[in-house]
C-alpha cells in the first residue's frame, strides 16, 4: 500500500476530460449517442408504446453496450462516467425525454406546464416537469444484507400477486432490469480479467486480481467483505443512471452501515488498518477527480455533482455513530484535500469531544467543505411527520441539504419559492407585466395600517404558494408515467410488495420540501413597513414605496433609517412574532394540500445559488436592498442588516419552530479565524445543536487571506470555501463570486 495517488487521480483525470459535468471520454460520448437514437428510433417505430416498454429497451441497450471504466490504481469497479446521473448523457433518461414529448401533446399538461413555467420564472425554481427529478436516494442498507439476488428473488416470488396486466408489466420490466444489473458487475470481472496479462505493477495486478473475484459475485450475491460493500455504496450510485434514468446522490452512511464488515475483516485477518485507510483513500477519489476544480465558478456555472456521503449521527437504537471508519474517513477527506463526495457530518449536543474536533481542525484550516446536521432537531423533526423513530435514525443526506430515510423514501427538495420577488412584484410590476403569468397582485397604495400591508402581501404570497403546491399534486404523478425505474424502484422497502414504482407511489414515505427562499428579506421589508409608516411614521407609505421604486436614490436619509429598524437576526420580540406568525400561515397552507403521492409538503428554508442569481435580476426591496443585491442566504439574516452578536442571531433563528421544517433549514455561518480557535468551533457546534437548530455549513476565513488569494492565487490553492450547497477553491470563483464572500458578515 502506499499513500502516493498521483497515478490514480492522472488516470481519473484522462478518462472524465475538462469539463465539470460532462465526462468528454470518447467512448462515453460515442455510446451515449447511440443509445438515445435506438431509444428515440424505437418510440417512434412504437406509436403505441408506454414508457415501461422504452425503459426495457434501455436495459437491452445497457445490457448489449454497457462500458466498464476500470483504472488499475483502484480496486473498485463502478465507474462509467454517469457521475451518479449528474452526467446530463446518461442513457436512461432518453425515456422521459421521448415520453414528455407525447406528454406535451396533451392540451391540458401542456397548458398547465406553460403557466406553471411562466409563474416559475419569477416566484420559483425546481427540477423537473412538477416533480424533482435530480436528488435520487440510495437502497445500499438493504442490498447490504440481500445483495441484487435477495431483491430478484422477492420479485419472482410477487409475481403471483400482481391483480393488473400493468402491475405484471412493471414487475416484469424490474424483473429483466435486476438481470441486467448482474450482467453488468460480470462486465467488470471480465474487463480487470482482460487487463491482467499486461498489467506488470504488483499492486495493480493485486487490484485487478480483487476486481476479477469480487465482481463476478457481488453486488449479485451481499458483500462479503469491507472492500465489497464499500464497492457497492458507488455502484449503486452509479448504475442506475445508466439504466433507470434517475440520479442518485448519495452514498450514504458508511461508517453506520459497513463497520461490521470492516470488523470482522480485521478478525479474520483478511485486512488491516493500513489497508481498509488505503480502499477508502482511493474511493474518495474516485468521486473527486470526476470533477476539475479549477473550472470557473461563475454565474452560470458551479461545481456541482451532487455527490454527497453522510458520516456519525446514531444508529437505529439511539447509540452514537463514531468509529474506527468515521475517523478514517475525516482523515481521508483532510489529507487528500477532498472536495468531494460533499461530507455531511451528522452531529448531536452530546457527540464525542474527538469526532467533534477532527472536524473542528478541519475547517479551521480553511476547508470550508462540511455541512453539519443536527439530529436532535431532525430526527424529531421526521418523527413528527410520519417517520418512525428507528426510520428517521437512519437518515442520510443528499443533494446540497436534502434529508432521505434510506430505502424509504426518495426525495422531493429542489423547491425553491422566492419571497423576496413577492414583494417586488407587488410595489413594481403593473398588472400588464404580470399578465403573462395570471397573476394580479393585491395592491398596497391606499392602505391605510400595517396590517392592510400585512395582508396584501401575505395575501399574495399564500396565492402563489398555493397554487404552487397544487399543481404539483395535480401533475406531480407524470414521474411515473414519464420515467418509470422498475428496478431501482424495487431495491426499496414496499415498492415490491406494493408492485409501484418509486414515483407511483410505492415507497413508504412521500415527503415534498418546498424552501421558504430570501426569508429575511420578506420579514424585514414587512418590519420596515411596519416602524417606518406606522410605528415612527417619518414617512408616508407612498412616500416609502417611491423611494424603493426609485432604487433609494434622493432617499439615502430615509434608506438609513430603515437600516435601524428591527430586522431578522436581532431577536426582538416583535421580530420574532412577526418570523413565527408567517411561518405557521405557511405551514397551515402545506398541512391543507397533499403532495401527488398523498404524502406532506414539508417546509425548508435553504437557498442555492438563486441568492445571487435572482437578486441581481430583482429590483429594490423596502429593507434597504438595492437593485441587483443578493438576496439572503437560507436562514440567514441579510448580511448587510445584521450587526448583533453571534450568539444572539443564533438564538433569533432558534425562535422558529423548527419541528416544521422535516425538509431541513440551513445556516451558512462564516466566522473570522482570528476569533476562533479549533475548541471554541466545536463550542460553537454544541451550542448550535442545543438552540435546536438544524443544519450547518460553517466556513473559518481570515479576511487577510481572502484579499491576498485574490491577489496571488497561486499561493492559496488550498483554501476552500463553502458557497451555499457546494463547497469550491476560491481562487476559482469568478470576481463577482469572490466578492460575495468577502462581503459576507464574518463572526
Amino acid at each position: 500500500m502506499t499513500n502516493d495517488y498521483t497515478e490514480l487521480r492522472r488516470q481519473l483525470r484522462a478518462f472524465h476530460g475538462e469539463d465539470i459535468h460532462i465526462c468528454t471520454n470518447a467512448e462515453r460520448l460515442e455510446m451515449t449517442v447511440r443509445g438515445s437514437e435506438r431509444i428515440k428510433a424505437y418510440a417512434k417505430e412504437h406509436p403505441s408504446c408506454d414508457a415501461l416498454d422504452l425503459r426495457r429497451e434501455a436495459y437491452d441497450f445497457m445490457a448489449e453496450n454497457y462500458q466498464p471504466v476500470v483504472f488499475t490504481e483502484s480496486p473498485f469497479y463502478f465507474e462509467n462516467g454517469g457521475y451518479g446521473g449528474w452526467n446530463r448523457t446518461a442513457v436512461g433518461q432518453v425515456v422521459a425525454s421521448c415520453m414528455k414529448e407525447r406528454l406535451l401533446q396533451n392540451r391540458e399538461f401542456s397548458n398547465a406546464l406553460h403557466l406553471f413555467q411562466s409563474r416559475g420564472s419569477l416566484f420559483y425554481a425546481c427540477t423537473g416537469p412538477f416533480y424533482d427529478d435530480r436528488h435520487n436516494n440510495s437502497a445500499v442498507f438493504r442490498l447490504l444484507n440481500t445483495g441484487f439476488k435477495g431483491i430478484y428473488e422477492e420479485a419472482l416470488c410477487t409475481r403471483e400477486k400482481c391483480q393488473t396486466p400493468y402491475e405484471r408489466k412493471w414487475l416484469e420490466t424490474a424483473i429483466h432490469g435486476l438481470e441486467v444489473i448482474r450482467h453488468i458487475s460480470g462486465l467488470y470481472a471480465e474487463k480487470a480479467k482482460q487487463m491482467l496479462p499486461s498489467t506488470a505493477n504488483v499492486r495493480e495486478r493485486h487490484f485487478m486480481q480483487m476486481m476479477v473475484e469480487a465482481a463476478s459475485v457481488t453486488p449479485w450475491e451481499p458483500p462479503r467483505t469491507f472492500y465489497e460493500a464499500l464497492n457497492l455504496c458507488g455502484f449503486f450510485r452509479e448504475v442506475f443512471p445508466e439504466i433507470d434514468g434517475v440520479r442518485v446522490n448519495t452514498l450514504g452512511r458508511p461508517d453506520a452501515w459497513i463497520q461490521k464488515f470492516y470488523e470482522a475483516d480485521l478478525a479474520a485477518g483478511r485486512l488491516t488498518h493500513e489497508e481498509a485507510f488505503d480502499l477508502i483513500c482511493r474511493f474518495l477519489l474516485m468521486g473527486d477527480q470526476a470533477y476539475n476544480r479549477d473550472y470557473e465558478v461563475d454565474m452560470i456555472i458551479s461545481h456541482e455533482n451532487e455527490h454527497t456521503l453522510t458520516l456519525g449521527g446514531c444508529d437505529a437504537e439511539g447509540h452514537e455513530v463514531f468509529n474506527e471508519l468515521t475517523r478514517m474517513f475525516l482523515k481521508a477527506y483532510r489529507e487528500q484535500n477532498l472536495i468531494y463526495p460533499k461530507f455531511f457530518c451528522r452531529f448531536s449536543r452530546s457527540s464525542s469531544e474527538e469526532y467533534l474536533n477532527l472536524i473542528g481542525e478541519d475547517v479551521f484550516s480553511g476547508r470550508g467543505v462540511y455541512s453539519l446536521l443536527n439530529d436532535d432537531s431532525l430526527i424529531p423533526a421526521l418523527t413528527a411527520t410520519g417517520h418512525t423513530l428507528e426510520d428517521a435514525r437512519n437518515y442520510c443526506c443528499s443533494g446540497c441539504w436534502d434529508i432521505s430515510v434510506a430505502c424509504c423514501e426518495d426525495n422531493e427538495g429542489s423547491n425553491f419559492f422566492n419571497l423576496a420577488r413577492i414583494v417586488e412584484t407587488t410595489i413594481h410590476y403593473s398588472d400588464e407585466q404580470l399578465e403573462r403569468c395570471q397573476f394580479k397582485p393585491r395592491r398596497l397604495e391606499g392602505a391605510q395600517s400595517f396590517g392592510e400591508v400585512y395582508e396584501a402581501i401575505m395575501g399574495n404570497a399564500k396565492e402563489i404558494f398555493r397554487y404552487y403546491l397544487q399543481a404539483q399534486h395535480d401533475y406531480g404523478g407524470c414521474q411515473a408515467m414519464l420515467s418509470p425505474s422498475p428496478a431501482y424502484s424495487a431495491a426499496f422497502f414496499d415498492c415490491l410488495e406494493k408492485r409501484r414504482d418509486f414515483g407511483d407511489g410505492g415507497l413508504r414515505y412521500y415527503p415534498h420540501a418546498v424552501s421558504l427562499g430570501a426569508f429575511a428579506n420578506f420579514v424585514d421589508s414587512l418590519l420596515a413597513i411596519q416602524a417606518i409608516c406606522f410605528e415612527e411614521r417619518c414617512c408616508s407609505l407612498p412616500e416609502l414605496l417611491a423611494a424603493v421604486r426609485n432604487n433609494w436614490e434622493g432617499a439615502e436619509e430615509l434608506r438609513e433609517r430603515v437600516l435601524k429598524t428591527p430586522h431578522w437576526g436581532d431577536n426582538q420580540l416583535q421580530t420574532c412574532k412577526l418570523a413565527k406568525r408567517i411561518v405557521d400561515e405557511f405551514a397551515a397552507i402545506a398541512d391543507e394540500i397533499p403532495n401527488a403521492h398523498g404524502g406532506h409538503y414539508q417546509l425548508a428554508m435553504w437557498l442555492y445559488r438563486e441568492f445571487k442569481r435572482w437578486g441581481n435580476a430583482m429590483k429594490a426591496t423596502p429593507d434597504g436592498r438595492h437593485t441587483g443585491d443578493e438576496l439572503s442566504q437560507s436562514v440567514n439574516a441579510s448580511h448587510f442588516r445584521v450587526h448583533e452578536p453571534l450568539t444572539t442571531v443564533l438564538q433569533n433563528y432558534s425562535c422558529l419552530n423548527l419541528r416544521r421544517f422535516a425538509g431541513n433549514s440551513v445556516v451558512n455561518l462564516c466566522v473570522e479565524r482570528e476569533n476562533f480557535t479549533p475548541e471554541t468551533l466545536v463550542a460553537l457546534l454544541r451550542s448550535f445543536a442545543a438552540l435546536d437548530l438544524q443544519q450547518l455549513q460553517l466556513n473559518c476565513m481570515s479576511s487577510q487571506d481572502l484579499e491576498e488569494a485574490r491577489i496571488h492565487p497561486e499561493k492559496h490553492q488550498n483554501l476552500i470555501v463553502r458557497i451555499c450547497g457546494f463547497s469550491a477553491k476560491f481562487v476559482a470563483l469568478c470576481p463577482e463570486w469572490q466578492q460575495e464572500v468577502i462581503n459576507r458578515r464574518k463572526f
